[in-house]
């Protein structure tokens, strides 16, 4: 039955994710409780469900190719900050303790769910959407930011989408 539940999971992450992010708030639990809920199911459930959503991700990004196009500076900015913070918390979450990761998991759904239903307004504050050339200071700012973003879904990738569409 646990193979049935992680199919429907999946199939409704892959949906939430194509209309407006948060896939991960399904897959991570799913997985989580399927693997028997301990602070190892926990570090393992979290990669799982990263490496699970992946291809949707490089496709969604395939479909907005051609948005994308006016973003190429904001690319080259933000690759590096981007890669090297994933870096850094895929180290923490697989050198810090299992049990710290299942401790913060709560705090971490948490957090991912708000931004998730907190996303309309996030988008408002920051001006998504509405193009504009940012000072150097912005930029500096927009690339520390896009860092810690890294950092966070390296660590737990729920909620990331919206953390990086606040930074763009």
């Amino acid at each position: 039955m646990d193979d049935v539940w992680l199919c429907l999971a999946a199939a409704a992450a892959g949906v939430v994710n194509a209309v407006a992010g948060g896939g991960t708030l399904l897959t991570f639990p799913a997985v989580y409780a399927a693997l028997g809920s301990t602070a190892e199911a926990a570090v393992v459930a979290n990669a799982t469900s990263t490496v699970a959503l992946f291809p949707g991700s490089l496709a969604g990004a395939w479909g907005y190719r051609a948005e994308l196009v006016g973003a190429r500076e904001w690319f080259r900015l933000l690759i590096v900050p981007s890669l090297v913070g994933g870096l850094i918390g895929s180290l923490l979450v697989t050198q810090l303790p299992e049990n710290l990761f299942k401790q913060l998991v709560p705090w971490l759904i948490l957090v991912a769910a708000l931004l998730f239903l907190l996303q309309p307004m996030i988008a408002r504050w920051t001006g998504i959407g509405r193009p504009h050339t940012p000072t150097p200071a912005v930029a500096l700012g927009v690339i520390g930011f896009q860092f810690l973003v890294g950092v966070y879904g390296g660590y737990f990738g729920a909620g990331i989408g919206i953390l990086m569409l606040s930074a763009l």
